[in-house]
């Protein structure tokens, strides 16, 4: 017998497994580019969810070689060591910064859905 548990959902650049159909929803709601319509007012948390969206992004596809300050900016913090340094991250690090990154995304898409009604 293994004495490990595995996990019920995974997470794929920050996307617990188990919210993708909601992600995908959400997706079909943005525009091809720009900022969404009314996002200061009707759409704030979908506007939000765009905007960690295109940041996460970066982070997972370029190591935030792009968007490093507007990633601060936003969440607060950066997962990765200074610019020179992001490509020696070992593979065990970037599922630990998946795993760190899921709670927050988690909670800006459900708050999205909740705006826009999607279940």
């Amino acid at each position: 017998m293994y004495n490990t548990q595995l996990e019920l959902f995974t997470n794929n650049w920050a996307i617990n497994s188990g919210f993708t159909h909601i992600q995908e929803q959400l997706e079909t709601l943005l525009p091809f580019e720009g900022k969404v319509e009314q996002s200061q007012s009707a759409n704030k948390q979908l506007e939000k969810f765009r905007k960690a969206q295109n940041l996460l992004y970066d982070l997972f596809n370029n190591a935030l070689g792009n968007r490093r300050t507007e990633f601060r900016n936003f969440f607060g913090f950066v997962p990765l060591p200074g610019y020179g340094h992001q490509y020696e991250i070992s593979q065990v690090r970037w599922k630990q910064i998946e795993d760190e990154m899921e709670p927050i995304f988690t909670e800006i898409m459900l708050a999205a859905a909740k705006e826009q009604g999607v279940k």
